[in-house]
């Protein structure tokens, strides 16, 4: 680094042959349309690193324009170096809700006019269409720099050749090169350069073919490898874009659909138009950018308005039927509304239409209380989905609301079973975001079995592979907490519950059970109270919290409260036929019969409990029921018996590594 005096003897404007550096924030636009208060304090730390990096290797700011820096330096070396550090020390910033937060680079020497400390002349022009190639976090070389830096050497710097390739509006080709560092990133898209338009149109047409295949890989490369020539239309743009989704690039999806609607509904394509804006009202949706969101949505009903006997206002209905479920909880509305999907559906003779108004009615049913109904619907919903019959966002969509209704019916038998079902399908589209959606629910899946380590690998595969995807890494976060609750790690517990609720995702009732065995009864009720007493709790949601509403009420002295939890438990079990409630009852049930002095009901009641866990292959909780089946020999002095449950819950437990159960045992044992 140079000397203070020498820094400021260079901060003059260098003139002659002078290196250029220009910098500027991806997708600065959308981020400032999104959160523009985050963006605002995010770019005062922004240009406070870009400015004293740049003026700390001899570098002049000549001229900044909104997220965009443009400097001059009197050597290649001393840019190239101002470019890495710059790199580095933005990767060091925490950018909270931007993350990730990435500006591109580009470098080229060449003779410009100075004038009053601003530059004219090509140079700039080559070096601004140079910037315009990078992506984010990378740093782009012209080849008359690097022919300057050819017998230069750096510090952990190399340089990577990416070939010729046209700039847009140059006559000359440029060789271009990529600036490598050990602790840069060094995975970015190939550069779009302009070529034959022959080639493109192959490109294009191979494209199409390849997405009608559902080879999302290769539809992305050659849709993107065509418009770096010839300008995609918005059907095609709307292509690329769905390609990219599912390959979990979520913001160039979510750039390309915007350009494609634009181009959509400057050809009149209001039906087409509109199915983007909904994609891109779902996206942002469950980013939790509810006004973008809503301003989607109200483009698309604007654009159907008089368009009601159409695919694209069926799948209009179809999201105010998830918004009127999932949001408002308004049961009657959303039944309304995928009946209304259905018949268009049928009427339409669209299955994805038919298949999604079926399952949301089931799941709707769900909801009601009227499990078996709905069961079934959902069930004839899945047969298309297995049957190849629907398109493979459809699909997803149906795999993902299968595996979400059997949780909450707490049938988890059945849940193993599509896990198992979908895993192919999965397998067959694993860099979208379903896999990583799976990957929760198989999570859940793997530690109810008694899979703890391989069900923390999964739910933190789900999180890298979710990044972007606030509310489904909270529900990813939610099984990690529930994991480590049960392996009697309470702090990793807390943390991940907390992550949780920071993404959107209650954390209940798994935050409550961890204030009820740090010892706290009052701290698990007062967590519980507010959803139990909301009016958009749904009676399968309640079933979920009571169990831990019973144990904390017994816990704090409160016995009639557990038993009007226990009535409304056993209703709950009774309505869904759920073996795991009907175990979760009896488990309850042994509580209580304890507490009054009746061992003989009490075991009776653990041998239920016993019988409904062993039944799910859900050997914690069976070992667990199995501590309560020895406290019932206990109490009726039968110690060689308690102390054989005892043996074998410690087994299981220890093979668990259920610590915080293991101690608990032990006081058990006396």
């Amino acid at each position: 680094m140079m000397s203070t005096g020498d820094r400021f003897a260079v901060m003059e404007a260098p003139s002659g042959t002078v290196t250029f550096l220009f910098t500027d924030v991806e997708g600065s636009t959308r981020r400032w349309d999104e959160q523009p208060g985050a963006m605002r304090a995010a770019m005062v730390r922004h240009d406070h690193v870009v400015r004293s990096t740049i003026e700390e290797h001899g570098g002049f700011v000549f001229t900044t324009a909104g997220d965009e820096f443009c400097a001059a330096f009197r050597s290649p070396r001393s840019a190239v170096e101002a470019a890495v550090e710059t790199q580095l020390r933005l990767g060091r910033e925490h950018w909270g809700t931007l993350a990730p937060f990435r500006v591109r680079m580009a470098i080229h020497t060449g003779n410009a006019d100075e004038r009053d400390g601003d530059y004219f002349g090509p140079p700039l022009n080559r070096c601004a269409r140079l910037l315009s190639l990078g992506s984010g976090g990378q740093i782009l070389l012209s080849a008359a720099t690097e022919l300057l830096l050819s017998d230069e050497r750096f510090d952990g710097v190399s340089l990577h050749d990416l070939g010729a390739h046209r700039l847009r509006d140059l006559d000359r080709t440029e060789h271009i090169f990529h600036v490598d560092h050990p602790d840069l990133p060094a995975d970015f898209p190939p550069l779009p350069s302009e070529g034959p338009k022959e080639e493109a149109a192959d490109r294009l047409s191979t494209g199409r073919q390849a997405f009608a295949r559902q080879a999302w890989q290769e539809a992305y490369g050659a849709l993107h490898d065509a418009q770096k020539t010839i300008q995609l239309d918005g059907e095609d743009l709307g292509l690329l874009a769905e390609s990219a989704w599912w390959l979990g690039r979520s913001d160039e999806a979510i750039a390309l659909w915007e350009r494609a609607f634009g181009k959509l509904s400057a050809a009149g394509n209001a039906e087409r138009a509109a199915l983007i804006a909904l994609s891109l009202a779902e996206m942002f949706h469950y980013r939790l950018a509810g006004a973008v969101s809503a301003g989607w949505m109200a483009r698309a009903e604007r654009m159907l308005a008089d368009r009601r006997d159409t695919v694209a206002y069926g799948h209009l209905a179809r999201w105010r039927t998830v918004m009127a479920l999932e949001r408002e909880g308004d049961l009657d509305r959303a039944l309304e509304l995928a009946e209304e999907v259905h018949r268009l559906g049928t009427d339409l003779g669209d299955a994805n239409l038919t298949a999604l108004g079926l399952q949301d009615r089931g799941r709707i049913l769900v909801a009601m209380g009227r499990v078996d109904e709905g069961m079934a619907l959902v069930d004839e919903a899945m047969v298309a989905a297995v049957g190849g019959e629907l398109d493979a966002v459809t699909a997803g969509r149906s795999y993902c609301n299968m595996l979400s209704v059997c949780d909450q019916v707490a049938d988890y038998r059945r849940a193993g079973e599509w896990v198992e079902a979908a895993s192919a399908w999965c397998e067959a589209h694993s860099a979208s975001v379903y896999p990583g959606i799976c990957t929760i629910f198989k999570a859940e899946v793997k530690w109810r079995r008694g899979q703890w380590t391989d069900a923390a690998e999964d739910a933190r595969d789900a999180l890298e592979h979710l990044s972007g995807w606030t509310d489904l890494a909270a529900a990813a976060w939610y099984q990690l907490g529930e994991i480590e609750l049960r392996a009697g790690r309470h702090d990793a517990a807390e943390e991940a519950f907390r992550a949780a609720h920071a993404g959107g995702r209650t954390p209940l009732p798994g935050l409550a059970r961890l204030r009820l065995d740090q010892g706290d009864p009052d701290s698990a009720r007062a967590l519980l109270e507010p959803a139990l007493s909301s009016q958009a709790q749904t009676a399968l949601g309640r079933a979920r919290l009571l169990p831990v509403w019973f144990d904390a009420a017994l816990a704090s002295g409160r016995e009639q409260d557990g038993r009007d939890a226990l009535d409304e438990l056993e209703s709950a079990a009774a309505a869904t036929q759920s073996i795991a409630l009907r175990a979760t009852v009896a488990e309850r049930r042994v509580k209580l019969a304890l507490a009054s002095g009746d061992a003989g009901t009490a075991r009776s009641e653990a041998e239920r409990a016993i019988a409904g866990w062993s039944e799910l292959k859900m050997p914690y909780e069976t070992a667990q029921a199995r501590v309560l089946l020895a406290e019932t020999y206990q109490a009726s002095g039968n110690r060689a018996a308690a102390q054989l449950e005892l043996d074998v819950a410690k087994a299981t437990f220890t093979a668990l590594g259920a610590t915080a159960d293991l101690e608990r045992l032990a006081r058990v044992e006396g």
